[in-house]
């Protein structure tokens, strides 16, 4: 299964509107801070927040502005009511520790690096191309709750380094995520954005939101556990918690098999803002020539239905091959004519094996005896098919699998023989006998073979059908 997201670059742009609980994603040419203006704070070396030696201020004096040595830290003594008008920076090559649980209202907080970063590592980045805030000595949490204090993270890394640990945001407020080399994948946490290392992502590790007043509004909506809908690669990498869905069993099949339904089921995670027009696409990627799968799209308003994406009925199929699907899940950022797309695309694959190939079992009915009756008496079965009747006079399962000690019935689960150590063990083989060789890991029949006059041990090395 694969997963991708349709971007214009490589650049995502990522902010979280936390009044109606989203996430969405937008596109930009060039992602950069704003100028300083006075009264402004960066960080001029790597320490702690609280301590004023950490940090520079934006100072002017008779019309020359120039970066000093700062007196406090940024957010000291602000509260709800007395909130700084100021942003801070946190510089390239700095890094800037929170050990202990603060509350500060200010204007946005910018993390930044060099484009491209440089010197980007497996895990998470580091060194003199990336800013970085490291959360320590956890519990311990970060509230930003100033009324237009947003956090744009221009490539560097907001790092979760403690378990319980959390970012609290005012509700409104917004998360800018620009990932410079765009490394995330769906199974890792990439190098920049919000990050988590070196100890294991138990949920602890979260973002809040708050009211004005200080009550939470949600308190889980990104969470590094990927058990999380929100968790932290689907806010750095994936446009948020926008995710399509696409889930397909079997996984194999053969061709002309028509008592193996499969199953194509399309949907989407993730919350998307009620009364949103969401538009699907569901077609077939790539398969063999000759197939033709008409593709599925339409629209639905948010939040829609079980059954707002239809799925589709498969098979059986004539044609082997790989056949690939792929269902894509959109709707516009806003109302505008211009507005880009919030788009989420996930495809699967099914392998369909020619009939009687060795990934193929045997499908074929047997003739069943309409004049002497030799009833299964004993089955066991994973498709509820003790006590079903079919035909005329009416006959019940296992007892109409005609000429068996023991009828077993799944299309998906398997019947394990003997395993044995190798076919010496069996001091007294008796024809008929079948065994797995555990000594070369083949499963192997005591009979005699064509040609022969005295029963053997033999491999089964040729699939085929009985001739019934």
């Amino acid at each position: 299964m694969t997963q991708n997201f349709t971007y214009s670059y490589r650049k995502l742009y990522q902010k979280l509107i936390q009044l109606t609980l989203f996430l969405f994603t937008i596109f930009i040419f060039a992602q950069s801070a704003p100028p300083p203006v006075e009264g402004d704070y960066r960080s001029k070396i790597t320490g702690n927040w609280t301590s004023a030696s950490t940090w520079e201020i934006y100072s002017c004096t008779g019309g020359v502005c120039a970066w000093v040595p700062a007196v406090t830290a940024p957010g000291v003594g602000t509260t709800a009511t007395a909130q700084g008008n100021y942003n801070v920076f946190i510089t390239q090559g700095t890094e800037v520790t929170v050990n202990t649980s603060q509350t500060y209202y200010f204007g946005n907080l910018y993390i930044l690096a060099n484009n491209p970063v440089l010197n980007v590592f497996s895990s998470v980045s580091s060194g003199p191309d990336v800013g970085r805030i490291n959360l320590e000595n956890g519990p311990i949490e970060f509230k930003l709750l100033g009324d237009n204090q947003n956090i744009y993270i221009f490539g560097g890394v907001f790092y979760f380094k403690t378990l319980s640990a959390s970012l609290g945001l005012r509700s409104g407020n917004s998360i800018v995520i620009t990932d410079y080399n765009a490394l995330g994948t769906e199974s890792g946490l990439g190098s920049n954005g919000l990050q988590q290392l070196g100890i294991t992502c138990t949920g602890d590790q979260k973002i809040k939101f708050y009211n004005s007043d200080g009550t939470l509004v949600e308190t889980e909506y990104g969470v590094c556990a990927s058990s999380s809908p929100y968790n932290f690669v689907q806010l750095n990498n994936y446009g948020g918690s926008l995710a399509a869905q696409l889930q397909l069993y079997p996984l194999k099949v053969c061709v002309g098999d028509t008592k193996t339904p499969v199953n194509l089921t399309a949907h989407y995670t993730g919350l998307i803002p009620p009364g949103k027009n969401v538009t699907y696409e569901l077609k077939l990627e790539s398969g063999p020539a000759g197939y033709n799968f008409p593709t599925l799209s339409g629209s639905f308003v948010s939040p829609g239905n079980a059954a707002s994406i239809p799925d589709p009925s498969l098979g059986p199929f004539a044609i082997d091959g790989i056949y690939t699907y792929s269902l894509t899940v959109s709707y516009p950022f806003d109302d505008s004519p211009t507005s880009h797309l919030i788009s989420s695309t996930r495809s699967i694959t099914l392998e369909v094996s020619p009939a009687g190939s060795i990934n193929c079992a045997c499908y074929k009915d047997p003739v069943i005896d309409t004049v002497n009756k030799y009833p299964t008496k004993l089955g066991i079965t994973a498709l509820g098919s003790a006590g079903a009747t079919s035909g005329t006079p009416t006959d019940f399962w296992p007892e109409k699998v005609q000429g068996g000690h023991i009828a077993l019935e799944s299309r998906h689960k398997g019947f394990v023989i003997n395993r044995v150590e190798n076919t010496g063990a069996i001091l007294i083989p008796v024809e008929g006998m079948l065994i797995f060789d555990m000594s070369d890991g083949q499963p192997k029949i005591y009979t005699v073979k064509s040609g022969d006059t005295t029963p053997a041990w033999h491999t089964f090395t040729t699939p085929t059908c009985p001739p019934f």
